[in-house]
């Protein structure tokens, strides 16, 4: 062992009298293995919003919507679909009718809510999106079962069937077989033009929506899109084309390329391609900057852990003032000492970024692990008599048999383990009212490595400039000065 590694440890390991020093380093130990483990849980945390809502987003959305500047309608759209599936990235198209409309049920007399609706081509609709897998019920949006019996029993017209968000249809107070009525536009009354007259419109609800994404589940409703443009008087016609890719990062380049694919006269209008990236650009900006700002945050709660190191050191050069008289007197160099008290505090950060990393990944894993898990009053059973074993242990047994130090160590931390085990469950946003917030049920955790090996570096290099002054200082301290009083 070299001797500045030697004195380094004799140092960490202080004796009875001089204990004041080693409790502040393991407090500074504490200190830095919080900063680390909280940057690395709120780090994972935001990198799991941010990837569960893209995945989300992804899997209920097209990667580009091409449609008019104005959103009119637009005919002709079976060849703009061939011109926009030329392009080699282009893995599936589905025409869509994108609108919004006023509903209420048939007991009804006022207007409930007012929806989006998406006209679509079930087929179609799931090579772009998915759409049935999200759907609890029938699909079958023109000959459901739902929609036979509704035109058996009732005696006015059944446009179709409609799919609406299982969330919406709870506030609605909706289930399977219910007709809505959607108020498609309003007319003057031929005699009284100050009334109007609603087009109405009815629908059978043959299945709900249930994405986990809640902005579809708490506003959409789907139907045919044969139904749609009867509806709105627009047969043959659509207002919208959803594109799926074979890369959804793809999509910009993509966009661009069929605005110039596809032509329209100066009569229809312009052509307008957006990307999933552009419609969803605020939310995911929030979530960027939030992170950035977090992660800043966290970093400053490292800095702080970091004084503490050097405040250690400090107060353990003034306390060997003696020894580093005595170690200069005996040859040891400027250089020596001052590697001394830079390992001893690089060992007190490096301790504390490595604990740290694994009380967080930990913590990220608990987060993350779905399973039954015990009461944490096991937990508290378990902890209390091995807390008093310890200190029975440091009071009696460890003076005269060192050996037990690691024994009742190791008790220790599989007791916090298991309260860990116990306490640390997955966070459920439904049950805390947020899931309409965040747009998921659970919080999701997604540990960056990149990002953990990063922090590590960081900490342990922060920890190591905050050695530097009081090393310095232990340094030219001057042999003479340091034993005049001896």
């Amino acid at each position: 062992m070299r001797f500045e590694w030697f004195v380094a440890s004799r140092y960490l390991r202080s004796r009875r009298k001089q204990s004041f020093i080693s409790i502040i380093s393991i407090i500074s130990i504490g200190g830095v293995a919080l900063g680390v483990a909280t940057v690395i849980l709120v780090s994972a945390v935001l990198d799991g919003v941010e990837q569960g809502l893209k995945e989300r987003f992804l899997a209920n959305e097209a990667h580009v919507v091409f449609r008019l500047h104005d959103s009119s309608f637009f005919s002709n759209y079976q060849k703009h679909i061939s011109q926009i599936e030329t392009i080699d990235e282009v893995v599936a198209t589905s025409p869509v009718i994108w609108a919004q409309s006023a509903v209420f049920q048939e007991r009804s007399d006022t207007i409930q809510d007012v929806i989006y609706i998406k006209g679509i081509d079930p087929v179609e609709e799931d090579k772009v999106t998915g759409f049935s897998k999200f759907v609890d019920g029938s699909t079958a949006l023109q000959d459901s079962q739902y929609i036979e019996n509704a035109r058996l029993i009732r005696d006015e017209t059944i446009t179709g069937g409609i799919v609406l968000g299982g969330r919406l249809a709870a506030r609605l107070g909706v289930i399977k077989g219910d007709v809505l009525r959607l108020i498609v536009n309003l007319a003057k009354h031929p005699v009284n033009e100050s009334m109007l007259i609603p087009d109405l419109a009815n629908f059978v609800v043959i299945g709900f929506y249930e994405s986990e994404l809640a902005v579809y589940d708490n506003n959409f409703g789907f139907i045919h899109i044969d139904a749609a443009q009867k509806m709105y008087n627009k047969p043959n016609q659509v207002n919208t084309i959803f594109v799926r890719l074979t890369d959804a990062e793809l999509a910009p380049r993509t966009a661009r390329q069929i605005e110039d694919k596809v032509q329209f006269s100066v009569l229809e209008g312009m052509p307008d391609a957006r990307t999933w990236m552009e419609m969803q650009a605020p939310l995911f900006s929030a979530l960027r900057l939030e992170k950035i700002a977090t992660v800043i945050i966290e970093a400053l709660i490292i800095l702080v852990a970091s004084f503490n190191i050097a405040s250690t050191l400090i107060m353990t050069v003034m306390e060997k003032t003696k020894d580093v008289g005595a170690l200069r007197t005996l040859g040891a160099s400027r250089g020596n000492i001052m590697r001394i008290f830079i390992i001893q505090g690089s060992v007190i950060g490096m301790l504390g970024t490595l604990l740290g990393t694994v009380l967080g990944l930990v913590l990220c894993w608990l987060l993350s692990y779905n399973s039954v898990r015990p009461s944490y009053w096991y937990a508290v059973v378990l902890i209390v008599p091995i807390f008093l074993q310890v200190l029975i242990a440091l009071r009696r047994i460890i003076p005269r048999r060192k050996g037990w130090v690691f024994a009742i160590g190791i008790l220790w931390l599989i007791a916090i383990g298991f309260a860990l085990y116990c306490a640390v469950t997955p966070i459920s946003l439904a049950d805390l009212g947020l899931s309409q917030v965040y747009q998921m049920n659970q919080l999701p955790i997604q540990v960056n490595w990149f990002f953990v090996v990063f922090i590590n570096i960081l900490s342990f290099l922060i920890c190591w400039l905050a050695t530097l002054y009081p090393a310095w200082q232990a340094a030219n301290l001057k042999p003479v000065e340091a034993l005049q009083h001896e």
